[in-house]
C-alpha cells in the first residue's frame, strides 16, 4: 500500500471569536482538563443548542457552525447540535435515512423511477434482517429524495419532530416531492429514502444504525436494482446504512463523492491503458478548500483530466488521500504524485 504523503488541508477559519456563547463553549470543551470536566462542558453545550433550538433560533447555530475556528471546533458544535436534536426524554420519534447513490448509464436520455413501488419489500428487507427491531414502529418511505429537499428540512424541525411525531407510518408532515434521475451518457447520482421510527422508552432501538452491510446488503442491491430497472440503462445501486438524518447527510455526501472519483478515475485508467498509454496522477489540495485529482498520459502531459472534491466541514483530508492512495495501488497505478503544499485556486 502506497504512503500517505501528507496531503495539506486548504480550508481557511477565521479566529475564535470567544463572545460567541456557542464557540466559547465548544473552546470550552476542547479545554476541558480531563473526561469528567469534558463530559460537563459537552453537555452544557448541547443544553445551550436545545434552548435555541425550541426557540426556532436556527440563525445563531448557523452563524457558530461558520465560524468555528477549526474543523476540531466544528465538530463538537456539530455533535452538540446532534445530541440536542435526537435526545428526548421518554416516547420519541428518530428521523433517519438512507442514502442511495445510484450510479447510471445509457446511451440515450433516460430517467428512473422517481420512487420503489414495492414499499412494503423495502420495509421487510430491513426487518427481516434486523436492520429494523421486530415489532418496532419504523417505516422507511420509497420515495427518492434530492439532497436539496432533505438539507432543507431544518435542525428545529427534527427538534419538533423527534418530540412531536406519533405515528411512523405518517412520515414527515412535509410536502417532500420525489425527484427522478435522468441519465445521459453516465453519471453519479445521490438521493435518499427518509424513515421515521418511534423509539419507546426502555425498548430497545428500533433501528440497528450499526448495522454492518452484510446479506442483507446483497439482498437491498438486488432489490433496489430491480426496483429502478430501466429499458437501456445500466445501474449500479449503492447506498449506506441508515442513519439519523443529519448523520445521514453527511454520510450521503460523503458517499457520492467517493463513488463519483473512483468512477472518474477507474474509467479514465481504462481509456489510457486501452490504447496503450501509462497513467500519470497527481492529488492536490486547493484555496477555497477542494482537493483536485489529474489523470492524464505520461506521453501528453498537457492532456489531463480533472476532478474536484469539494471539501465540507466534516470531510478528513488525510482519509480521503489515505483511500484515494490504497484506490491507486489496486489499480496498480505506478505515477503517482501528491503535492504536499496548497495550489493556487483553479480557474
Amino acid at each position: 500500500m502506497m504512503t500517505p504523503k501528507h496531503l495539506p488541508d486548504p480550508r481557511l477559519y477565521p479566529l475564535a471569536n470567544v463572545s460567541n456563547r456557542l464557540i466559547h463553549q465548544a473552546m470550552a470543551v476542547q479545554g476541558a482538563v480531563d473526561d469528567g470536566a469534558r463530559d460537563l462542558e459537552r453537555a452544557a453545550l448541547a443544553d445551550t443548542m436545545a434552548e435555541y433550538l425550541a426557540r426556532d433560533e436556527v440563525l445563531l447555530i448557523s452563524v457558530a457552525l461558520n465560524m468555528a475556528p477549526s474543523r476540531a471546533a466544528y465538530q463538537v458544535l456539530w455533535q452538540a447540535l446532534r445530541q440536542a436534536v435526537e435526545a428526548a426524554p421518554g416516547r420519541r420519534a428518530e428521523v433517519f435515512a438512507l442514502p442511495l447513490v445510484l450510479v447510471a448509464g445509457s446511451k440515450r436520455r433516460a430517467t428512473l423511477p422517481d420512487h420503489i413501488a414495492d414499499v412494503d419489500g423495502l420495509n421487510a428487507i430491513l426487518r427481516q434482517h434486523g436492520v429494523f427491531a421486530d415489532g418496532a414502529e419504523v417505516f422507511l418511505s420509497g420515495k427518492l429524495l434530492h439532497p436539496d429537499a432533505v438539507v432543507a428540512i431544518s435542525p428545529a424541525q427534527l427538534y419538533r419532530y423527534t418530540r412531536q411525531l406519533a405515528d411512523a407510518a405518517r412520515g414527515l408532515p412535509l410536502p417532500l416531492e420525489a425527484s427522478a434521475v435522468t441519465v445521459q451518457e453516465e453519471g453519479v447520482f445521490l438521493r435518499y429514502l427518509l424513515g421515521v421510527a418511534i423509539r419507546e422508552d426502555g425498548a430497545p432501538a428500533p433501528v440497528d444504525y450499526a448495522a454492518r452491510i452484510g446479506a442483507w446488503g446483497t439482498a437491498m442491491m438486488t432489490f433496489l436494482g430491480e426496483a429502478l430497472k430501466t429499458d437501456g440503462v445500466t445501474l449500479f445501486p449503492i447506498f449506506r446504512a441508515p442513519a439519523p438524518l443529519m448523520q445521514a447527510l453527511v454520510a450521503g455526501n460523503q458517499a457520492r463523492l467517493e463513488v463519483a472519483m473512483q468512477v472518474f478515475a477507474s474509467s479514465l485508467l481504462r481509456k489510457l491503458r486501452t490504447e496503450g498509454r501509462e497513467p500519470t496522477v497527481t492529488l492536490s489540495a486547493h484555496e477555497g478548500g477542494e482537493l483536485n485529482v489529474v489523470i492524464g498520459a505520461a506521453d501528453a502531459p498537457g492532456e489531463t483530466e480533472r476532478f474536484v472534491w469539494p471539501l465540507s466541514p466534516l470531510d478528513r483530508v488525510e482519509r480521503i488521500e489515505a483511500d484515494f492512495l490504497q484506490l491507486m495501488h489496486e489499480c496498480q497505478v505506478e505515477m503517482v504524485r501528491v503535492e504536499e503544499t496548497v495550489q493556487p485556486a483553479q480557474s
